[in-house]
């Protein structure tokens, strides 16, 4: 009988060494992916709210260089162009937010008009926005930047 336990016992232990091996793997292949699919999904959605901040910057500029100067444009002769200013650029934006709904803004998060906002030469309306950007899915491998990405756009319209 001892020989029939010996028989059995080698059968059992002479099995290949890397059973179980292969659910460890699987499981190590399973969280990397998932761990990439949450990143790349974070990572498209900072990129989606950043061209919405831009889409938003086009109209504000688009709006702000038919922003004409109109006393400059009606008292200097010499003017060939529809002449912008800097005070006229910040007042067509000011006026555009301030007419547009409260969910165009509220979406972002630190939403600011910042400089270089105004007219480099006074025939182009240059807008530039900034907000903070938080990613949806906080995978750990984004934890250092839990508290957003800033993003800054800018946008230009030529006043004709």
């Amino acid at each position: 009988m001892s020989r029939w336990w010996r028989a059995r016992w080698a059968r059992a232990t002479s099995g290949s060494e890397d059973e179980g091996q292969i659910l460890l793997l699987s499981l190590v292949f399973g969280v990397l992916t998932l761990t990439l699919v949450l990143v790349v999904a974070s990572v498209s959605a900072i990129y989606l709210e950043r061209k919405e901040l831009l889409a938003l910057a086009d109209a504000l500029a688009a709006d702000a260089a038919d922003a004409v100067d109109a006393e400059r444009y009606y008292t200097d002769p010499g003017v060939d162009h529809l002449p912008l200013t800097d005070a006229s650029v910040h007042a067509a934006v000011q006026e555009y937010l301030a007419a547009a709904p409260a969910a165009v803004t509220d979406e972002f998060e630190a939403f600011a008009v910042v400089p270089p906002t105004g007219t480099p030469d006074g025939s182009v309306a240059e807008v530039t926005l900034s907000a903070r950007v938080r990613p949806p899915v906080l995978p750990w491998v984004l934890m250092p930047w839990a508290d957003g990405f800033p993003v800054e756009v800018t946008a230009r319209g030529v006043a004709r």
